[in-house]
């Protein structure tokens, strides 16, 4: 069975490049903002959530943070997936708590490496 990855990303290019990257690997999901995606987390079981940090409304560390504090039945990864400096992505990650953090790549190597490494854990 793959494993399923939740996008949250306010771009439909980005989550639709994403989706077209991953989905021989994994079973993929993809929702706009944080709102769409509370179905998702509370009804299947999520192996990993790429998450936007810039998206209007709640940022990614809000949306991190109401996770955290309501989680589900399950440890949910959490991957803040952003196009941010490195250094602050980091650094934000660390701070709320969060499994990591990928920059942005479209390099479907890159990308499931990364992924690869935080499903494992």
């Amino acid at each position: 069975m793959k494993k399923k990855i939740l996008i949250i990303d306010d771009s439909a290019d980005v989550r639709t490049l994403v989706v077209e990257l991953l989905k021989l690997e994994y079973d993929v999901l993809a929702v706009e903002s944080w709102a769409e995606s509370l179905n998702y987390v509370y009804r299947e079981k999520i192996d990993l959530m790429l998450l936007d940090f810039n998206m209007p409304g709640f940022k990614g560390d809000k949306v991190a943070q109401l996770f955290r504090n309501s989680s589900p039945d399950y440890p949910l990864k959490i991957v803040l997936f952003s196009s941010i400096d490195e250094a602050d992505l980091k650094k934000i990650a660390r701070e709320i708590g969060v499994t990591g953090y990928i920059q942005k790549t479209f390099e479907k190597r890159l990308l499931l490496m990364h992924i690869k490494r935080f499903i494992d854990m």
